[in-house]
C-alpha cells in the first residue's frame, strides 16, 4: 500500500488543517473503518507514512491487514477501507514529488489521472524508476527513468526524465525528432521519450494511449 506513497512529498501544513496532530515530530491521524469496527491510526515521520489497524471490540491489533500471504475476503475489504482513507489523506496532505522536468509532472499528473493507475516505485537500488501497469494484467504499459542523455545521445550532457513506452510501429517512430530505441527494455517493441518538451504533451499522451492499449488484456 506504501507505494502510492512514494512520488509523493508530505506537507505538514496541510496535514494540520486534514486533522494530523503532531508531537515532538510525529504527525499522527485517527480514523475508523468498516462503520466503525476498526481503528486505524496512521503516523507520518520524517516524510514516512505507516499505520496500524486496532479491533474496537477487543482493542487488539490487527496485523493481518499487513501480511501479504493473508488472502481472505474480509482481510480484503479491511485494506479496501485502508486504502480509500489513504488515498484520501494522500490528496488532502501530499504532494507530487518534485520531478527534474517540467513536461515530467503535467504529463505523469494527466496518465496517472486518465488510466487510473499511479506511479510504482518498485526497486529500492533504483529510485528514481516507476511503473505504471494495468490493475488486471499486471503489464506495465510505462516505465519513467532518470537517466544521463548519453544513454540516449551521446553528444547530450546531464540528465534527462524518459518515459519507456510500448508500441507496434517502432521502426517508423525513430524517424521523428525526439524519439529514441529504448533504454534498458526491448528496443524492438519499445521507445525512449525524453520529457523535455521536445514532444508535446499531447504528442507523448497519445503514445501513451497506444502502449496502454497494446498490454491491454485480450
Amino acid at each position: 500500500m506504501f507505494e502510492i506513497f512514494k512520488a509523493y512529498q508530505f506537507n505538514s501544513k496541510k496535514a494540520k488543517g486534514y486533522g494530523f496532530v503532531e508531537n515532538q515530530g510525529v504527525w499522527t491521524f485517527s480514523s475508523t473503518i468498516l462503520q466503525g469496527d476498526f481503528l486505524m491510526i496512521v503516523t507520518v515521520e520524517d516524510g514516512d507514512l505507516s499505520f496500524q489497524i486496532y479491533d474496537q471490540e477487543t482493542g487488539d491489533l490487527y496485523p493481518q491487514v499487513h501480511m501479504e500471504s493473508m488472502r481472505g475476503t474480509f482481510v480484503g475489504s479491511v485494506r479496501e477501507a485502508c486504502l480509500e482513507v489513504l488515498y484520501d489523506i494522500r490528496k488532502s496532505c501530499f504532494e507530487v514529488q518534485e520531478f527534474l522536468c517540467p513536461q515530467t509532472k503535467r504529463i505523469m499528473t494527466l496518465v496517472q489521472e486518465k488510466f487510473e493507475n499511479q506511479l510504482e516505485y518498485l526497486w529500492e537500488k533504483s529510485p528514481d524508476t516507476a511503473v505504471l501497469r494495468h490493475d488486471d494484467n499486471q503489464k506495465w504499459y510505462a516505465v519513467l527513468m532518470k537517466i544521463s542523455w548519453e544513454k540516449l545521445d551521446k553528444a547530450r550532457e546531464g540528465h534527462v526524465e524518459v518515459v519507456n513506452l510500448k508500441h507496434d510501429q517502432v521502426a517508423n517512430l525513430l524517424l521523428e525528432k525526439g524519439i529514441y530505441p529504448a533504454f534498458h527494455m526491448n528496443k524492438r517493441y519499445w521507445i525512449s521519450l525524453p520529457l523535455d518538451d521536445t514532444l508535446s504533451d499531447e504528442q507523448i499522451v497519445k503514445l501513451f494511449e497506444r502502449s496502454w492499449f497494446l498490454t491491454s488484456k485480450k
